[in-house]
């Protein structure tokens, strides 16, 4: 196939995407290489159907995208492809908002008690850009930091436009400045020196304006996100106890310690899953001098 045909296969292709018919499309083009022309030299010169291309013109003819140069014969020239898609685009974008409108009334159940799954990574980092960029009063997130490198920028952006920034962060607290540098942003190391417990280094919890809730494992590369009220609710709470206890940890760190032992290993170890807390013990036993 040469470069010529491969290329009005590929444009004609397009403009069945838009709403052409593939004959409208084949002498939409063949106007483009080759006008003013009539429909029987249309016909010859792109071996195309003759009744095919006297309907195609005529229909053509109906959206604007051709027009008539003469009359004895009738020959046709093509709208200019600018000026004819500007017209399209601007139409369907019009139709599209005015279909919107009449769908979005056609709703009739509360979608807020619905959990959409979330299957890849991909996709919970296109979400979790939508809810930051869509925040209006804050957002709440616990997450390893490392997690959230690809989304500094956005909340960044948030915060500047006013919106309350909170992070637990898990990870190493040397390594939160780019975090903390956030205006109007409150960033925690998780227990005061960014302690990782069980499944924190893949996880991550992201709460909006009290209305929705993302949670994702990185790992596993599955998740949710939802609205549901109750939903909501506990991973706010989640956050916000987490907050507590970063204060609890900053005003009484070392008699936590000393009571419970690092990263509260002995009351940790009655309460996690046994894995999860050898885990936790393992850890440690690495990170003690």
């Amino acid at each position: 196939m040469s470069n010529d045909a491969k290329d009005t296969a590929s444009l004609t292709r397009d403009l069945q995407d838009i709403g052409f018919t593939e004959y409208e499309a084949k002498v939409y083009i063949a106007l483009l290489y080759c006008s003013p022309a009539t429909a029987y030299e249309i016909s010859k010169q792109n071996a195309l159907p003759r009744p095919s291309v006297y309907s195609s013109l005529e229909s053509l003819e109906k959206k604007g995208a051709v027009q008539r140069v003469s009359s004895e014969p009738v020959r046709l020239v093509p709208v200019d492809p600018k000026v004819l898609l500007e017209r399209i685009s601007r139409t369907m974008a019009d139709r599209c908002s005015s279909l919107q409108t009449r769908l979005e009334t056609l709703k009739s159940t509360d979608e807020t008690h619905y959990v959409w799954t979330l299957d890849s990574l991909a996709e919970a980092r296109s979400k979790i850009q939508a809810l930051v960029a869509g925040a209006r009063r804050h957002v709440w997130i616990k997450a390893h930091h490392a997690v959230l490198a690809n989304h500094a920028a956005a909340l960044r952006e948030a915060a500047e436009r006013g919106v309350s920034v909170l992070l637990i962060l898990f990870g190493d607290p040397a390594e939160l400045d780019e975090l903390r540098s956030l205006p109007n942003a409150i960033v925690y190391a998780h227990e005061g020196d960014g302690t990782i417990v069980g499944m924190a280094r893949h996880l991550i919890t992201l709460t909006v304006d009290f209305e929705e809730t993302l949670i994702f494992n990185v790992r596993d590369e599955s998740g949710a996100f939802t609205r549901s009220n109750p939903v909501v609710n506990m991973a706010d709470s989640l956050i916000r106890h987490e907050v507590y206890l970063a204060e609890i940890f900053n005003k009484l760190g070392p008699e936590l310690t000393r009571h419970f032992g690092p990263a509260l290993v002995k009351l940790r170890k009655k309460y996690l899953p046994a894995d999860q807390a050898k885990a936790l013990e393992r850890r440690l036993q690495r990170v003690s001098p």
